[in-house]
């Protein structure tokens, strides 16, 4: 059995790591500008084009009109948490490559993207656009590591997360004893400098100015023969969710509900703006969320569909989120498609689109969707994705199948694992729960396609090594980390073995 491993991955190391992009075939002047709002731990199941709205008490109108006019994503995976899923967004890169596998808990320390880590703001101001942010960026709250140091010309917003704003009202909390939570403004030039402070009084009001200040860059741009990317990382609907004054209490069914309600709003006041500038016709829009709905016991959480699992978890409920793109003239409009595209493949769909290049001193783990969104293509240039918990694989979704080497609390973050005896497999197509465990049921041959798709990420990990959390100097990548290792995958396989030949 061994020298049969062996084998298996010798053929794959022969094998091209990562798939090129294909350059989009339209002149540069005609380059599309690009905005991509993402919402925060909203659920599956929360849109009402993914099943929920009104039936859940918080109608969506201008989200699920918007599904409507593009193309919507029911297999679109992200990573298990806030920050990772935004380190692979910016990168294309899993957020274990990044050391930013772990949320950036306050101001001043030094973690979040790497200097030299090569953004999607970077990209496209490379390539010749403009950038702007506004919003959370959760990937760096410290000098060096903020917006405007990584690609964006202009960033107003907030470093870390959104519960930062009600830790001085909590019972206990003592001045002094953290760093204040600002709210931060600049450019690229003058740097990112406090601009408020974050607390539970501003709270309600964030969405609304990062709305109100899309709302100015885009008319600021109505006329500009130049590109721009326009990223908006809305605050809702992270816990604490408080609506604005003006949507608390609309629904009758308490301030999720409004807070829902408000998000669609905001949305659509930016898609309102773009139409009134003259510029949705060639605007690709995308709209998706970091990771799903935080643990069933908190107030105020969103809903995972069908899925199972919370935020924090590598379950469907965790990392299948909602995600629409339109593209008006270029993108089928009402199409629905529950090919596997990942958070990661932004970036290399996007300089495709930009005519851009990526450096090639590092390994990335997005594919250039590009033809697939367009419809040049019927087929998602990618049939699997890895599942990262810090340092740990846990799981592989290659096509229907969902694989697990780790076991992990559900019902909770930050959950723990243990090494399974047996690999785990589900088929997430008639098992959205993932609670029937088809391994024993002649699905061994699924650990083939494991190998196929894990090996070419352990071997480029040798080759590029692992940047470590707060690492300031390349210096302190890490290499041959042991997440993965082959002869445990054997004793697995063999265990499963002796189950199926007991009937068990």
């Amino acid at each position: 059995m061994h020298n049969k491993l062996l084998i298996l991955l010798s053929a794959f190391l022969a094998a091209p790591l990562f798939a090129g992009f294909v350059a989009a075939d339209t002149a540069a002047d005609e380059r599309p500008n690009v905005v991509f709002m993402l919402s925060d731990n909203l659920g599956y199941g929360d849109l009402g084009s993914y099943g929920g709205g009104a039936v859940r008490g918080a109608p969506t109108p201008r989200l699920d009109e918007f599904a409507n006019q593009g193309l919507r994503f029911t297999n679109f995976n992200v990573e298990a948490e806030c920050t990772p899923s935004r380190s692979a967004l910016m990168t294309g890169r899993y957020a274990i490559r990044s050391g930013t596998t772990r949320a950036v808990p306050v101001p001043g320390i030094p973690q979040g993207l790497a200097p030299w880590e090569y953004t999607m703001a970077e990209m496209f101001r490379d390539a010749g656009y403009d950038t702007a942010m506004f919003g959370k960026w959760h990937i760096g709250a410290s000098e060096g590591r903020f917006p405007t140091d990584q690609g964006f010309d202009i960033w107003w917003g907030f470093p870390n997360s959104t519960d930062v704003a009600s830790f001085p009202h909590a019972i206990g909390f003592e001045e002094g004893l953290l760093p204040s939570f600002p709210f931060y403004e600049g450019t690229a030039e003058s740097g990112a400098k406090p601009a408020g402070e974050y607390n539970l009084e501003a709270r309600p009001l964030v969405d609304e100015t990062i709305t109100e200040r899309a709302i100015s860059y885009i008319r600021e741009r109505a006329g500009d023969d130049k590109p721009f990317f326009l990223y908006l990382p809305f605050s809702l609907v992270h816990h604490p969710s408080l609506p604005h004054p003006d949507f608390d209490g609309i629904t009758g069914n308490g301030r999720f509900a409004d807070a829902m309600v408000e998000h669609d709003h905001r949305v659509g006041q930016v898609l309102d703006a773009l139409q009134a500038a003259g510029l949705d016709e060639n605007t690709l829009v995308v709209y998706a969320s970091d990771n799903g709905p935080d643990r069933a016991e908190f107030p105020h959480v969103g809903d995972t569909g069908p899925f199972r699992g919370y935020l924090g978890t590598v379950h469907e409920g965790s990392i299948r989120t909602p995600m629409i793109l339109r593209w008006r003239g270029k993108v089928t409009p009402g199409k629905v498609s529950n090919e596997i595209v990942s958070i990661h493949d932004f970036m290399p769909s996007f300089a495709a689109l930009a005519h851009a290049e990526l450096p090639d001193d590092r390994a990335y783990d997005g594919v250039n969707q590009l033809p697939f969104f367009t419809g040049e293509t019927q087929r998602s240039a990618r049939e699997s994705v890895l599942f990262f918990h810090d340092d740990t694989l846990i799981a592989v979704k290659w096509k229907q199948f969902k694989i697990y080497l780790r076991e992990e609390g559900v019902e909770r973050t930050n959950a723990t694992y243990r090494d399974l005896w047996a690999p785990r497999v589900y088929n997430t197509m008639i098992d959205p729960k993932e609670s029937h465990d088809i391994a024993h049921q002649s699905y061994l041959w699924t650990l083939a396609p494991l190998l196929q798709e894990v090996m070419p990420f352990v071997y480029s990990v040798n080759n590029f090594g692992l940047i470590q959390p707060g690492a300031d100097k390349r210096s302190d990548a890490q290499v041959n980390i042991p997440f993965f290792k082959p002869e445990l995958l054997e004793r697995s396989l063999n265990k499963l073995k002796k189950q199926a030949a007991m009937g068990s």
